[in-house]
């Protein structure tokens, strides 16, 4: 008997289960808000040297036209004959002999250049950001590129520790440890000065997000039942886009870069009270044989959703749990697994990169950068509904492929107008580049569910956390693949990338055509289930019938107060088709 036999009776989506799954959505609306912080925070405007009659950090340039060429002038001397100019990194003092004889002016003037060591910045969008305040730029440019990069790594290294502390230490204990370490050290960022704490603490944040993500899409989605998890897996998306939009408005409206970070890491100090509020995953507690544990839990749950659960429910699902299964090394030689696990992997992999690719390629397209970022944080949303609609009559592999294929498509397509299309139809190529976005989103989304689906409950939540390192060097990978556009002349330079987006997207949706179905199929416990999952082609048939429908056994309360049980019928048998 498979644990999903328990939704039979406790519910699939019951008044309990949706207020658990709100409360634990809830935190990914931050982790979507420090992602993308550094946005903002880490800003570098238009810049400058400054003279000595300005003062750093409070001169706000009005005058736009000054930083046409990145340089301010300054005459001096009795007959202005000393000119000085301010340029973005340097400082130039030309002096003109005025007592010279020569014709040519150029060999009357002397030369200096100079480094500069204060800069003003405009502040057109930004009082103040930690860039200013550091003074990130030209020598030291590379150091905001290295904060940024902390963070990722940090998410990176989330992804994988926590997705193992989950699986061997409980869901609970890992999502409570992430959410600990997304309060304390973003507070502390509000108060740095020093460049290389705030990296470390960047890295931490990075660290709390990807355990965030990951131990918090697995408890989502073991507290619900399988009918409803496609809807769970989508949703959990939506809070995600919705912290990048929560972001872009209070960006707007707060201009300094601590006051930002203190009013975005204040808010989540609300999340220690799930130590009370959230209960551990039943089924990991089932696997680990903690009986008692999940019986307590999952009787509540039928309790508060006014459902009834029967005392041998458990030992059934006890018995089973027992039976772990294959180790993963001996699982993973077998060609069927190896190939899935491939495939996945390549996909986060492709999915990652061409997601991050296309919104770094469509970074300096111009206009107002709040919403310009609220309206990329808005098309992602438009995915993540598409990818929610199209689930409902399709499976989760047809969605994702054809997602992976239309983002392929569209970026090839726009290799032609980057190339060949005049100025004024160079709205078609942000056009295509938009509808890559949207269709990679909805890829994303979905690639999430269908990983949390296939993989075993024993190692759910650590081979998620492999994927998503996958997922992190695929961005990582992104922004070089951009770069190519500096290093080849021409407009072929600019279609390089797009080109490489475009064929690798392609070719993972044509690998994930391959792949089994998951939909409506009861989740994989021991790595031999996802053996036969695979191999048996169970995965391949779909099962259309609600659970509501598979669900004929209706516990009933007779006039004298005693429990009725009629109609019976094995659920097991048939969802599982065993």
């Amino acid at each position: 008997m498979y644990y999903d036999d328990t939704f039979r009776h406790v519910g699939e989506f019951g008044r309990y289960q949706k207020f658990l799954y709100f409360l634990i959505c809830l935190p990914q609306i931050f982790s979507g808000i420090q992602t993308f912080l550094p946005v903002f925070i880490l800003h570098v405007p238009d810049h400058r040297c400054a003279s000595p009659m300005e003062s750093q950090m409070s001169f706000a340039l009005n005058d736009q036209n000054a930083f046409t060429n990145n340089n301010y002038t300054i005459l001096s001397g009795e007959d202005n004959n000393k000119i000085t100019t301010y340029f973005q990194c340097d400082i130039l003092h030309e002096e003109i002999d005025v007592n010279s004889t020569s014709d040519d002016i150029e060999n009357a003037t002397t030369y200096k250049k100079e480094k500069c060591n204060t800069w003003i910045y405009d502040k057109t969008y930004f009082d103040f950001t930690f860039a200013m305040q550091s003074d990130l730029v030209c020598e030291k440019k590379a150091d905001r590129t290295h904060a940024v990069m902390s963070f990722m790594a940090g998410l990176t290294g989330g992804s994988l520790v926590t997705g193992f502390i989950s699986d061997f230490y409980g869901r609970k204990k890992a999502f409570m440890m992430c959410i600990c370490l997304l309060i304390f050290p973003n507070i502390g960022l509000t108060f740095v000065t020093d460049y290389m704490i705030f990296v470390v603490l960047r890295c931490v944040s990075g660290f709390a997000v990807g355990g965030l993500l990951g131990t918090g899409f697995v408890l989502g989605m073991e507290i619900v039942g399988p009918t409803k998890r496609s809807w769970a897996g989508l949703v959990f998306e939506f809070f995600w886009a919705a912290g990048a939009m929560i972001l872009a408005l209070a960006a707007y409206l707060i201009r300094d870069w601590r006051h930002l970070n203190l009013v975005m890491s204040v808010p989540p100090v609300l999340f220690l009270s799930y130590i009370w509020l959230v209960p551990e995953s039943p089924r990991w507690l089932l696997i680990k044989g903690k009986i008692q544990e999940a019986e307590a839990i999952l009787e509540k749950t039928a309790r508060l959703n006014k459902r009834f659960l029967p005392s041998d429910t458990l030992e059934k699902i006890s018995f089973a749990s027992k039976h772990r299964g294959l180790p993963l090394w001996k699982a993973c030689t077998h060609p069927i697994i190896m190939y899935q696990l491939t495939v996945i992997l390549f996909g986060w992999m492709i999915v990652s990169m061409v997601f991050y690719g296309l919104a770094m390629n469509s970074g300096n397209i111009g206009g107002n950068l709040y919403l310009n970022f609220f309206m990329s944080s808005f098309a992602e949303l438009i995915g993540f509904a598409g990818c929610l609609a199209a689930l409902h009559k399709m499976g989760r592999k047809p969605v994702f492929a054809i997602s992976v294929l239309i983002s392929g498509a569209a970026c090839l397509l726009t290799i032609f107008p980057v190339l060949y299309a005049s100025t004024e139809y160079q709205w078609t190529a942000m056009v295509l580049s938009t509808l890559g976005k949207v269709n990679v989103s909805a890829a994303f989304a979905v690639m999430f569910l269908y990983s949390g689906e296939i993989f075993p409950t024993v190692i759910r939540n650590s081979a998620l956390g492999i994927a998503a390192f996958f997922a992190r060097v695929g961005g990582m990978i992104a922004p070089y693949i951009i770069d190519i556009a500096a290093y080849i002349e021409h407009d072929i330079g600019k279609a390089t990338p797009l080109l490489i987006f475009g064929v690798t997207a392609v070719v993972a949706g044509i690998f994930a055509l391959k792949l089994p179905e998951t939909k409506g199929v009861a989740l994989p416990e021991t790595l031999e289930d996802w053996l036969n999952f695979g191999k048996s082609g169970l995965a391949d048939i779909e099962i259309e019938v609600s659970c509501e429908k598979l669900n004929k056994e209706e516990v009933t309360k007779s006039k004298e107060g005693n429990l009725k049980k009629k109609n019976i019928t094995n659920y097991n048998e048939i969802l599982l088709l065993s």
